[in-house]
């Protein structure tokens, strides 16, 4: 099996040369000292893939995130209550969606984070799910990862034959980002508060957050929402007047930890300009599967252009509701499909129907069916590629790209691979290898 045709073939060559000089193990441990997370599986030696992948993996995370993002809109128009019942939404969570949603400001900031997940196949690259969230992963790995690499004895092995590495500054789109949402509302420097909502939650992560944040010249606190004081005149913690609420919660952790009166409280602010509150529920309804439905749904194919239906049938797979109605459909197609939860995320709640007997199949459907706290789509199922990376003997991995789209801006790529294994979501959270793209630019 040949080495992973996406890479730079100059790096492939430069790797086994660097290797050859037995200065690769030191440099390892070195890497992984440099980046901030050390219990996470960091990828090394760095993927440098040819600027032709990683151009087309830009490309298609952006156009996808615009399109996916903006169709419901089209489809919907500013009819929410018609958006809300086609995503099964149940009542209490839309009504507070959609609460967010009419507010101008909190809408505007509903699609400032998102990321695409594209699984490497054979055929290309392919879209499993957009997430849209301001607690997206990624983030704090791309940053740090190319900043280890460009500091690595490998960069300055490549250097010396003349080869630049090149990575996205993926912490400055992010301010860039941040500072168009935001405001001071007290005096002195930006005061942002990292909110997390389940007392449990001990992010490694939260160290490289809060360097970021200061390294914008901007004053920074991390603690649980509840800690903070909200008042007619704005949120304090511990004394301090807050500028921006930045939630680095999901909206599952929302609706277990947070009670919606919280949150309200916080959109009341925001909406007062009081406090930017950067991840409202409105984001969840971005961040929904079954926005993906929409693409597929003969209803609203005219709406689609001709370019824009192009890049669905390139990118996309087929992806519809399980309803009582799709209910033979999906018994017929079992070899060919998974079953997501619509608002779970990290992996979770996969089921594919290859792995199970017809009968198996059709009892896991039919109990989520009858799941009233829950709503399920049905995908194609893809099959990963199974690439060879530089590296140990045994660097054969399944490989997914989920570039970060800020503001509309493309911010680096995030990647995550995994050895290939029979029904795998290839999930940092259940052990994937993690990484930034970086390429050779001239």
């Amino acid at each position: 099996m040949s080495v992973w045709p996406w890479l730079d073939p100059r790096a492939v060559t430069a790797w086994s040369d660097f290797e050859a000089t037995g200065e690769a193990e030191a440099d390892r441990k070195e890497f992984a000292e440099a980046v901030h997370r050390p219990d996470w599986n960091h990828v090394y030696p760095p993927h440098i893939l040819s600027v032709t992948a990683a151009d087309e993996v830009e490309t298609a995370g952006v156009r996808l995130s615009g399109l996916i993002s903006a169709f419901p809109r089209r489809v919907f128009g500013d009819d929410l209550d018609a958006w809300t019942a086609y995503l099964g939404i149940p009542e209490g969570d839309a009504r507070l969606m959609c609460e967010a949603m009419r507010s101008p400001r909190l809408s505007r900031v509903a699609t400032a984070f998102m990321r695409p997940d594209l699984v490497v196949t054979d055929e290309g690259c392919r879209l499993v799910e957009l997430n849209v969230a301001a607690s997206l992963g990624g983030l704090s790995t791309c940053a740090p990862y190319t900043k280890a690499t460009l500091r690595s004895a490998y960069a300055r092995f490549l250097d010396a034959r003349g080869l630049s590495v090149r990575g996205v500054d993926t912490s400055q789109v992010w301010l860039d980002v941040l500072a168009g949402l935001v405001e001071r509302h007290g005096d002195g420097p930006l005061h942002v508060f990292e909110a997390t909502a389940d007392p449990a939650d001990l992010d490694s992560g939260r160290r490289f957050f809060v360097d970021m944040v200061r390294s914008a010249g901007h004053a920074v606190s991390c603690g649980l929402v509840h800690d903070l004081e909200l008042t007619d005149e704005g949120a304090y913690f511990a004394g301090e007047r807050v500028d921006a609420v930045f939630t680095a919660y999901t909206w599952h952790e929302t609706k277990q930890f947070v009670p919606p009166s919280l949150t309200r409280r916080l959109m009341e602010l925001d909406t007062a300009r009081k406090v930017d509150f950067i991840g409202s529920p409105a984001a969840a309804l971005y961040d929904d599967k079954v926005n993906l439905t929409l693409l597929f749904d003969a209803e609203f194919a005219a709406l689609l252009t001709d370019e824009e239906r192009a890049l669905v049938q390139r990118y996309v797979p087929e992806t519809f509701r399980l309803t009582a109605r799709n209910l033979e459909r999906a018994f017929a197609l079992r070899e060919e499909l998974i079953c997501k939860p619509a608002d779970a995320f990290g992996g979770k709640g996969l089921v594919f129907g290859a792995l199970l007997d017809e009968a198996a199949w059709r009892d896991v459907l039919a109990e989520r069916l009858q799941n009233p706290a829950e709503r399920y789509i049905l995908q194609r199922r893809l099959s990963p590629a199974v690439v060879e990376l530089p590296g140990p003997p045994s660097s054969r991995r399944e490989v997914v790209l989920a570039p970060l789209v800020f503001g509309g801006r493309y911010a680096g790529t995030f990647v995550r691979q995994a050895a290939p294994t029979a029904g795998s979501a290839i999930n940092a959270s259940s052990g994937a290898e993690v990484a930034g793209v970086l390429t050779f630019r001239d």
